[in-house]
């Protein structure tokens, strides 16, 4: 699967590339920056674990349009950029005995049995993308899309602020990196309704962040605006 995804991006940039030979006018204008902010719902999350409902996210995208109609209504474009992700869940990350990652409720009292009082708990992952797709522009300057991405993590890490749980008594904040068993690659198609530089957006990952059975079969579902005004 992973490699017929990339098989079909090299491919649909090539055949976009070569299609025709834009003037360095037609170059800038085809260029834009692309801006999201999102929600993240996360699905199949353990029934023991009580995820935020906020999960806020961003994508910051360049983008290269190659149009395909004369009147530049349709266009496939193709682009890279940053996706950042956040999973806040209030419980920590573990391995087992076969050290495959789980997730379980912090415990209500620390190793000298004072309470735990947790302020905020998450994962973080950033990705590095190449998104991809068509666009079609009406006349009204409607505008819908229908693409695909797929990303490679570059950093993950997850955050703990709260009471210590070695029994401190202290207020801590903590931050692990380089996390076992996140996924590396992530990928998912995704939908943009809008008007002018405006839009509504959704993408569904069909990735999930954890590798297989090596963690639980968690992943996103992003909802939220874009803002494409260059």
């Amino acid at each position: 699967m992973k490699r017929i995804l990339i098989v079909f991006l090299l491919a649909a940039t090539a055949i976009g590339l070569f299609a025709q030979k834009p003037s360095a006018e037609s170059i800038r204008k085809r260029f834009s920056l692309s801006t999201t902010l999102f929600n993240d719902f996360w699905m199949d999350v353990p029934d023991s674990i009580k995820p935020r409902a906020i999960n806020q996210g961003v994508d910051i995208y360049a983008l290269y349009n190659f149009p395909m109609d004369k009147k530049g209504r349709l266009s496939f474009f193709a682009g890279v950029g940053l996706g950042a992700h956040n999973f806040y869940h209030k419980a920590l990350i573990g391995l087992d005995e076969n050290n495959k990652s789980f997730l379980y409720n912090f415990p209500a009292k620390d190793a000298k049995g004072n309470d735990i009082k947790v302020k905020n708990s998450k994962l973080s992952i950033t990705y590095f993308d190449i998104p991809f797709g068509f666009q079609y522009k009406a006349a009204n300057k409607l505008h819908g899309t229908l693409g695909f991405k797929v990303g490679w993590s570059i950093n993950d890490h997850s955050k703990y602020k709260g009471t210590d749980l070695a029994g401190s008594g202290l207020q801590v904040k903590t931050k692990s990196a380089g996390l076992p068993n996140i996924e590396n690659l992530h990928y998912g198609p995704y939908a943009t309704f809008g008007y002018k530089w405006f839009g509504l957006t959704a993408c569904y990952q069909v990735s999930p962040i954890f590798e297989k059975d090596m963690g639980p079969e968690i992943y996103p579902i992003s909802v939220g605006i874009t803002f494409r005004p260059f």
